[in-house]
């Protein structure tokens, strides 16, 4: 009875922060919400969420989509996901998680890159491109995933790897830049 009517208040605060800070509002509350209601406000706010998807806070988001009922739109997820705490997905572009996926603590995903007002800003313009994880790939503690990147069925990304390319199916890749080894 007690956890239902906490559920029922923290529902409440999610409308009125909501209302009064759009989606940087729900933003903030990502950062301590319990882990049952954060795959229904996604859900809630345009992200397609799964069954039986555990995600724990904090949860960082950047760039979503301002447009009431899309916020997050660009995020995927399928069932049977597991995110463990303070991971980061940038919204730029689609992050797709297709069934079974595990991504363990503080894990960061990056869909796009852009200087800014930065003097290389020539060298480096604007990009940006989705990411994918195919079902039941494991992403290890620390890492992160940059825009375009695949990662295939089953594959696993070694804890701090720093994955800038496509993973096959079934691989293991560990390391700084990540790079293949045997199992």
């Amino acid at each position: 009875m007690l956890r239902r009517l906490a559920a029922a208040a923290f529902r409440l605060l999610i409308a009125l922060v909501y209302r009064a800070y759009s989606v940087e509002g729900i933003n903030a509350l990502l950062l301590f919400m319990p882990a049952k209601l954060i795959a229904p406000t996604l859900g809630g706010h345009g992200a397609t969420v799964g069954q039986r998807v555990e995600i724990h806070s904090p949860l960082l988001i950047h760039n979503a989509d301002p447009r009431p009922g899309r916020h997050y739109a660009n995020l995927v997820i399928g069932d049977d996901c597991y995110f463990g705490r303070d991971v980061f997905f940038d919204l730029k572009n689609q992050l797709r998680f297709e069934d079974r996926v595990t991504v363990s603590m503080r894990v960061t995903f990056i869909t796009h890159t852009d200087v800014g007002k930065s003097p290389i800003a020539d060298r480096m313009p604007p990009s940006h491109a989705p990411i994918l994880l195919r079902r039941g790939a494991y992403v290890g503690a620390n890492a992160t995933i940059l825009q375009g990147v695949e990662i295939g069925a089953e594959a696993l990304i070694g804890a701090s790897a720093l994955v800038r390319e496509c993973v096959p199916a079934g691989a293991t890749v560990v390391g700084v830049p990540a790079r293949e080894v045997s199992a």
